[in-house]
């Protein structure tokens, strides 16, 4: 029979004695020393005290270990579930269920404005000289109109401007005559008859027919236009010795009468009211609507001819519309303005036809357009500081300062230490539809494409411009709080230049129109050499580029999905703008005339020059220092703990050590859960096999015992009776 140490048989659990002679048991149980066992376990607390059968009172169930949890836990509140209270163990399972539930709101909203990624901008003001940026300039015309008609296709485009431009202001005549034609109507209907009236006194009537435009009967305008659409015939008063033609009324108002008392001076006479046929009458053709008559003239009736033109049927020959017409999409348009934006863009598709090297020679050179440049009031180097950049709809434009690894710093504020440009614009050579004279500029970085349509601003020739500059170098974050890069390029990028978000949007414009329409819109360049352009007097090619502008706002406004990020760090130029005339009128010009023409001796007439073809630029800083914007988090994963210990603690009462006590319970459930309660079962399963083995006298035996007092149970009331002593 195996032997065992008394104490520690009795440490067992209830289920490991039954390997050992219940005999033996009882021996042991005789000799040990009760009182001296459980001495040392009274000096100790029972909630620190930790024994090998407290094991077994722990983990009784899933119960006791909660039980236990908030009899120890450091927790505000939680304890008061496990033990006696005034309020009762529900009250404080409600309480503590309304905080918790109040604290989980409190940490949705903490974790919700985390999870804005919230930003706030961060200024700093450096006292320093910012780098000069890069300046574009270029001619608000863009090509020489002397070079541009020599090309047919060009000179067509002209020659339709001008020709809608004619027509419109022979329309805007022709409403000026419809004007007073209705003035002189209404003057006619007050008079009682047309000789009574004091301003047309001494002149003489005489019908004739016209091709005529009705407002209704009583407004008619007679057609100056031969090829007048829906026009009809009217008969009119003409006046012989004025050469005017007033009233007119369509010929179903008019009828042949018997008139008398006629004017044989004015030829007219009143309405009669009945076909009087006593006395001297004579034939006239009266119309009842201002009631006054002219007498019949004895030869045919004549057409009004005043341009000396064919005066052709009622019905007019068609009017054909070439798809050049068409395309040029200038027929519907009635303002000037638009009609002329419409040209320019029209010019800007001819043009892209050229090739190259035509388009760089059609526009000016930079000797021809700029005459001086001087930087901190230094010489420019003509050839080294200045790079040629084709603009779609400026021409040749030149950017200063393009090298981004020559760094150009300036001395001192100011506009004498600044960039200074005398640019000449030869009006004498301008297109007719440029509207304006003078320069575009545009301040941008070295390494940035330059946009003179959306980011420029114009100059007048006469002025010096001056554009004093402010520096804001702007750093933004990235993921996740924005969605900038310094190293983004979207792909099939068509600007050679650094990356920006105004290249992007016109790159990815440009692409959905070469998808869409087989040709690529002439303001943007082509990806590649194998794309062409939308052809000028291509119909087809101009409504499917019209139709893609609508549909997507416009390539300013685009509505497109664009895969467009903004640059981590940028710098922003903002301008101010003033002016002065320019020349003064002491001014000496000197010896620049002669490169303007032989105008050498007359200084008023190189004045003059000055004055109407150039304009002077000064772009400056105005103050040696620049401001830095800095993005930066505007809650922090500081900010967040700290609102999260504040909310946890202030509902719940819980700190870091209560995690952990927690995370302990987790743990010992998990303990429970995992191994205790199935090596309990596998235990209890194995009794019951044995039990099923034993003969009737060992069950007796067995179940005297289990009903007798167990050790443990003995020394636990032993312990109680103590403890109770001492308190």
């Amino acid at each position: 029979m195996k032997r065992r140490d008394p104490v520690a048989a009795a440490q067992l659990p209830m289920d490991d004695k039954d390997y050992y002679d219940d005999t033996e048991i009882d021996e042991n149980f005789k000799a040990l020393q009760v009182p001296a066992l459980f001495s040392s376990r009274r000096r100790s607390s029972r909630r620190s005290v930790r024994s090998a059968s407290s094991e077994d009172v722990r983990y009784t169930n899933i119960k006791t270990l909660f039980k236990d949890f908030c009899n120890r836990t450091s927790s505000h509140g939680v304890p008061f579930l496990g033990s006696p209270s005034f309020f009762g163990w529900r009250v404080w399972m409600a309480v503590c269920f309304c905080a918790a539930t109040l604290f989980l709101c409190q940490t949705y909203w903490t974790l919700s404005d985390y999870f804005q990624y919230r930003t706030i901008i961060e200024m700093q003001l450096r006292f320093e000289a910012a780098p000069f940026p890069a300046a574009t300039v270029c001619n608000l015309n863009a090509f020489k109109y002397s070079e541009l008609i020599q090309y047919e296709d060009i000179k067509e485009g002209f020659d339709h401007w001008e020709k809608v431009i004619n027509a419109k202001e022979m329309n805007e005549m022709l409403r000026e005559d419809e004007r007073i034609l209705s003035a002189a109507d209404q003057r006619w209907k007050r008079s009682s008859s047309p000789a009574d009236d004091n301003e047309i006194k001494g002149a003489v009537y005489q019908p004739i027919f016209v091709r005529c435009s009705c407002l209704n009967v009583e407004q008619c305008v007679p057609n100056r236009n031969p090829l007048e659409v829906n026009a009809s015939v009217c008969m009119c008063f003409e006046d012989v010795t004025r050469g005017l033609i007033w009233p007119c009324y369509p010929t179903s108002e008019w009828s042949v009468k018997k008139c008398h008392d006629c004017s044989v001076i004015s030829n007219t006479c009143p309405e009669p009211t009945h076909n009087n046929v006593s006395g001297k009458t004579q034939p006239c053709l009266c119309q009842s609507i201002s009631h006054h008559c002219m007498v019949h003239p004895k030869d045919e009736i004549r057409w009004w001819n005043p341009n000396n033109y064919t005066i052709f049927p009622v019905t007019d020959p068609p009017v054909t519309v070439t798809e050049t017409e068409q395309a040029f999409g200038l027929l519907d348009l009635k303002d000037k303005g638009a009609i002329t934006t419409q040209t320019k863009e029209n010019l800007i598709f001819l043009v892209a036809a050229l090739p190259r090297e035509t388009r760089r020679n059609l526009s000016y050179t930079l000797s021809e357009f700029v005459l001086r440049c001087s930087f901190n009031s230094k010489d420019c180097n003509m050839e080294r500081d200045f790079k040629l950049h084709i603009d779609p709809e400026f021409g040749n434009c030149y950017t200063f300062n393009f090298n981004d690894s020559v760094e150009l710093k300036n001395s001192r504020a100011g506009p004498m230490y600044g960039l200074r440009l005398l640019l000449d614009v030869h009006q004498d050579d301008y297109m007719p539809t440029t509207e304006a004279a003078g320069v575009r500029i545009v301040v941008h970085e070295q390494d940035q494409e330059p946009f003179p349509d959306t980011f420029g601003y114009s100059a007048p020739t006469g002025f010096v411009s001056s554009f004093g500059l402010k520096t804001k170098v702007l750093h933004r974050m990235d993921a996740p709080y924005g969605s900038c890069s310094d190293t983004f390029r979207p792909e099939r990028y068509i600007y050679d230049e650094h990356y920006s978000p105004e290249g992007c949007h016109r790159n990815c414009f440009q692409l959905k129109v070469l998808d869409q329409c087989g040709c690529g819109d002439p303001r943007f360049p082509l990806p590649s050499d194998e794309k062409r352009y939308c052809s000028a007097k291509s119909v087809a090619d101009r409504q499917c580029l019209s139709k893609l502008i609508s549909a997507s706002g416009g390539y300013h406004h685009l509505q497109l999905e664009c895969d467009c990020q903004q640059p981590c760090t940028e710098n922003v130029f903002e301008t101010a703008y003033s002016a002065a005339a320019w020349p003064s009128v002491n001014f000496k010009i000197g010896v620049d005339c002669p490169a303007v023409g032989n105008i050498f001796n007359d200084s008023a007439a190189c004045t003059e020059y000055y004055r109407v073809n150039t304009a002077y630029i000064e772009i400056y800083y105005e103050q040696l220092n620049f401001e830095t914007l800095k993005e930066t988090a505007g809650y922090t994963m500081v900010n967040l703990f700290s609102d999260f210990g504040g909310n946890i603690g202030l509902w719940i009462g819980f700190s870091v050590i209560t995690i952990c006590e927690i995370i302990e319970l987790i743990f010992e459930i998990g303990y429970y859960l995992l191994y205790i309660k199935p090596v309990r079962y596998h235990k209890k399963v194995k009794r019951r096999n044995q039990k099923e083995a034993l003969s009737l006298p060992q069950l007796l035996h067995r179940h005297i015992y289990e009903n007798r007092p167990s050790l443990r149970d003995e020394a636990n009331r032993i312990n109680h009776v103590e403890e109770d002593g001492y308190g």
